[in-house]
C-alpha cells in the first residue's frame, strides 16, 4: 500500500527523480502483493495495477514517457509487461546516474567565488532593508529568509527554493516600501543570473530525453474480401 508519506517524499525532488522513488515504490508493492498471491489469476491484476500506476505518475509528473502508450489485452499482458519494464528500467537508470552526477534539477553546486559572490549579495540585500521605513518585526522576517538563504550556501549542493523565498519574501512583506527597497532587486538580478547560469550549466551535461514508450502492436485482420480471395487460391 502507498501512503501519504511515500508521495511526500518525491515532493521536493525534479519531476523525473520523483518519478523515480515512486515508480520504485510501486514497484515494490506490486513484486510482493505477487510474491504472497496463491492464485495465480491474479497477475493480471496486478501488473495492470502497477503499470496504471507507473504511467498516471508520469501523466501527472508531465512526463511523456507514455503518451502513446495503451494498457494491453489480457492475452498480451506478459509479453508486454515485459517490455514495459525494460524501458521504465532504462529511464530510471539513467536518470538515476544523471541525479549522482549533476545533483537534483531543483538545485545547483556552487563554487567559492560563486560563494562570496551570493553572500555578499544577500549583504546588500540586507543593508537596504535595514534603511528602509519598514516596522521591526516585518524586517526580521525578510532576515530570516535572507539568513535561510546564506545557511544553505554552506552544504555541498544550493536548495533554490531558498533564494525563491527570499524574492517572495521582497516582493510581498517589503510591498509597502518598495521605494526604500527597489535597490535591492539590483543585487536580486544578480544572484537570479549566477544561479540561472550555473544551473543551465549543469542542465547541459544532462542525459536526452527518454523515447516514448509505444502502445503494443495489435495484429490487424485482412478485409473479409481479400480473405476470401486468398481461400479461393487454395487448391485444397
Amino acid at each position: 500500500m502507498i501512503t501519504e508519506e511515500d508521495f511526500d517524499a518525491a515532493s521536493e525532488a525534479s519531476p523525473e527523480m520523483a518519478f523515480v522513488r515512486l515508480e520504485r515504490k510501486f514497484r515494490a508493492v506490486y513484486e510482493k502483493k505477487i510474491e504472497e498471491s496463491d492464485n495465480g489469476n491474479t497477475y493480471n491484476h496486478y501488473t495492470i495495477e502497477y503499470m496504471n500506476h507507473v504511467v498516471a505518475t508520469a501523466n501527472a509528473l508531465g512526463l511523456d514517457l507514455f503518451e502513446f502508450f495503451s494498457m494491453p489485452s489480457e492475452n498480451r499482458i506478459f509479453d508486454e509487461y515485459q517490455k514495459f519494464r525494460h524501458e521504465v528500467d532504462n529511464f530510471t537508470v539513467r536518470i538515476q546516474i544523471s541525479h549522482i552526477r549533476s545533483g537534483p534539477r531543483n538545485s545547483v553546486a556552487l563554487d567559492d567565488r560563486e560563494k562570496k559572490h551570493l553572500r555578499a549579495y544577500a549583504d546588500a540585500i540586507k543593508g537596504v532593508i535595514d534603511q528602509s521605513s519598514l516596522v521591526p518585526a516585518k524586517k526580521d522576517r525578510l532576515y530570516d529568509k535572507i539568513n535561510a538563504f546564506i545557511a544553505e550556501l554552506d552544504r555541498e549542493r544550493l536548495p533554490l527554493q531558498k533564494f525563491h523565498d527570499v524574492i517572495l519574501s521582497l516582493a510581498t512583506i517589503g510591498a509597502e516600501a518598495a521605494d526604500k527597497l527597489e535597490p535591492a532587486w539590483k543585487w536580486v538580478r544578480l544572484g537570479a543570473e549566477l544561479l540561472g547560469a550555473r544551473q543551465e550549466t549543469e542542465q547541459k551535461k544532462l542525459p536526452p530525453s527518454a523515447k516514448k514508450i509505444e502502445p503494443p502492436k495489435r495484429q490487424i485482420e485482412p478485409p473479409k474480401k481479400a480473405r476470401q480471395e486468398m481461400d479461393d487460391d487454395i487448391p485444397f
